[in-house]
């Protein structure tokens, strides 16, 4: 969508520069691009192979573990591993992964089973101990509406129009630069100052993804 293609057809123009140097100006020092599948996670590597600043995941997620079945599930999962393995300078993370019964339309449970899986059913946001949180915006999408819970906890917005312009925020796309927003909320709920636990939440993640730094 940072392309400007949506559904396979180009409806803007490539506006990926602009996206990173809004979010670029709010603080973010590093972008995880998310590989949804065995393509999607070559794609994401290729991007991140581009700029210093891009790293990305390898994996396959739940409502695409239909690819699994298509051939040699084993194969799949070795082609899997093989990627982040040849690639540890950029490929920081396996994801997505993990199960998701609420889409089951994209893929049965059954399946979903059968492949990756995952912890369920974190604590509550207030009572993680600081150390133990990260903090994503899943762009470029789950924007937080104003539907939300948390959304009376934002206090920054983004210039955003209805239809594409450059320069501006495109209306129902995430943008890594709302990652700021999440950030509100989060700092709201727990009663923290925003900057501390920004803080606390770079050097989880630093730690996590980036230990030789």
């Amino acid at each position: 969508m940072f392309r400007g293609i949506y559904r396979g057809a180009q409806k803007h123009q490539d506006d990926l520069k602009d996206v990173t140097e809004r979010a670029v100006q709010i603080g973010v020092k590093k972008f995880m691009i998310t590989g949804g599948d065995l393509q999607d996670s070559k794609e994401a590597l290729h991007l991140a192979q581009t700029n210093d600043m891009f790293f990305s995941t390898v994996g396959c997620h739940p409502t695409r573990c239909g690819e699994f079945e298509k051939n040699n599930p084993n194969l799949y999962l070795m082609e899997l591993l093989k990627l982040a393995e040849n690639n540890k300078g950029k490929v920081v993370a396996i994801g997505e992964c993990g199960l998701d019964f609420d889409r089951l339309q994209f893929c049965p449970k059954d399946i979903q089973l059968n492949s990756l899986k995952t912890e369920a059913n974190l604590e509550v946001l207030e009572s993680i101990p600081s150390e133990r949180l990260m903090i994503e915006t899943d762009a470029p999408w789950c924007g937080v509406k104003n539907t939300h819970a948390g959304s009376k906890y934002i206090k920054t917005s983004f210039p955003t129009k209805k239809k594409w312009e450059k320069g501006y925020c495109l209306k129902d796309r995430n943008e890594p630069c709302n990652i700021i927003q999440i950030l509100e909320i989060m700092s709201a709920v727990r009663d923290e100052d925003p900057l501390e636990l920004a803080n606390t939440l770079y050097n989880n993640t630093i730690k996590i993804f980036f230990p030789d730094i």
